[in-house]
This record gives structure tokens, C-alpha cells and sequence, in this order.
């Protein structure tokens, strides 16, 4: 009997000694600058992206709209962050895929060690997500991995367009 109380008893504490650790854990991470969005990478001063805008919905008709670049850090530099807007479902070809990451490479003011690029379609109940996957498992020797639904990071652009330069 005085077992099962010393069990019940010592679960108890435990359960108490636990919440404590983690209400202090999550008020302190409260003030912590890692506690922030995107893991307190993202970029706090006004960045230029120069026309990547413009050269993309240029270069490929398809791309209607070029919206949320954001600039944050990661194991490579600089990640770029694009969403697309598409005329269409369907996903996109190893081509099209192939300029928008060209033109991106070429147009930014800044050398991006990572694009991250998610597309999506203008629906009347919203929108629905384009897959890049497929067209960008065909661009060798670019690193692919997936991002959010059917998106893409990539590096290793030196390797696919050549030395960064910025844009004159």
C-alpha cells in the first residue's frame, strides 16, 4: 500500500517539477531572440530584391505575379523566399522551372546561397498549391528539397548559371 502511494505520490512531483521546467523554459524563450519567426533568422532592415519581380513574370508568361520574397538567413548566406503566382494548375516543366531560377540568379542584387520557391493558382475557393518537384528533379546538378506544398529549395546555382554577379 505505502508503495502505491509513494507512486502516485512521486508521479505527482514529477507532473509539478515537469510544468515548472517548461513554463520557465517557455517564458524565458519569450524574450530569446530565436523565439522569433523563422527562428529569428529573418531579415529586420529593408532589403532590395532590384526587379526579380518584373524579370520573372517577363521571362516566363505563365507567372502572373511574383509575391512574399523575403531574404533570411541560413546555412548557405542568404535564403530567398519567393511565392508564385501561376495562370494555371497544371505543375510547371523543367524549363520554366529553369528560368525562374535563372532569372532570379541574375536579377538579384544579393547572392542567394538558397531559393526557396513555392507557386500557387488563384481559385474561387482561394488557392491551390502548383507542383514544382517534378521539374525540379531534372535540373541537375542543383540540390533540390521539398518546401511547403509541392515547393522547392534549391543551391548549388554556381554550379547550373555560373558566378554570381550583380545586375547592372
Amino acid at each position: 500500500m505505502s508503495m502505491q502511494r509513494w507512486s502516485a505520490g512521486g508521479r505527482r512531483l514529477l507532473a509539478v517539477a515537469l510544468t515548472g521546467v517548461l513554463l520557465g523554459g517557455g517564458l524565458t524563450g519569450c524574450g530569446f531572440p530565436g523565439s522569433a519567426p523563422n527562428g529569428g533568422q529573418s531579415e529586420e532592415t529593408t532589403v532590395d530584391y532590384g526587379d526579380v519581380s518584373a524579370a520573372v513574370t517577363k521571362a516566363v508568361p505563365r507567372v502572373v505575379e511574383v509575391d512574399s520574397l523575403e531574404r533570411s538567413r541560413d546555412g548557405f548566406g542568404y535564403r530567398l523566399s519567393v511565392g508564385l503566382v501561376t495562370d494555371s494548375a497544371k505543375p510547371f516543366t523543367s524549363d520554366e522551372l529553369d528560368t525562374v531560377i535563372e532569372t532570379i540568379w541574375l536579377t538579384l542584387p544579393w547572392e542567394p546561397g538558397t531559393i526557396k520557391l513555392v507557386a500557387g493558382v488563384t481559385t474561387d475557393d482561394g488557392e491551390d498549391p502548383v507542383d514544382l518537384r517534378a521539374a525540379a528533379s531534372e535540373l541537375d546538378p542543383l540540390s533540390v528539397t521539398n518546401a511547403g506544398q509541392g515547393g522547392v529549395s534549391v543551391t548549388g546555382m554556381k554550379s547550373r548559371y555560373g558566378a554570381w554577379t550583380a545586375p547592372e
